[in-house]
């Protein structure tokens, strides 16, 4: 689409792609513009290895695993089905902390 289609789409409240939110608008061609590449990547899991409180990796059927602990993104987490933005990094300190004490 071209700068004027883009602001004809947000004076008309949306576009025919369905996007009716326009902060920007209108962009002007003689503005400096800039522009960013942006493309998919994968910043954060749900679910992993089942561990304890104290960051011992626990089997299957939840035993003790000896030897082997977890701590960050590769442990099941504590946050369930979902999470708030930011805490990955608490997650990580946090029981990364835990297993180097124990350690």
């Amino acid at each position: 689409a071209t700068l004027e289609e883009y602001a004809a789409a947000a004076a008309a409240g949306g576009d025919v792609f369905g996007k009716t939110v326009f902060p920007h608008a209108p962009l002007l061609a003689s503005a400096e513009l800039w522009a960013g590449r942006i493309v998919p990547v994968l910043h954060y899991t749900m679910g992993g290895i089942t561990f304890a409180a104290d960051g011992a990796v626990l089997s299957a059927a939840g035993e003790r695993i000896g030897g082997l602990h977890a701590a960050g993104e590769v442990t099941g987490g504590v946050h369930g089905n979902n999470r708030l933005g930011g805490n990955s990094l608490l997650e990580c300190t946090v029981f990364g902390s835990i297993v180097g004490n124990k350690l």
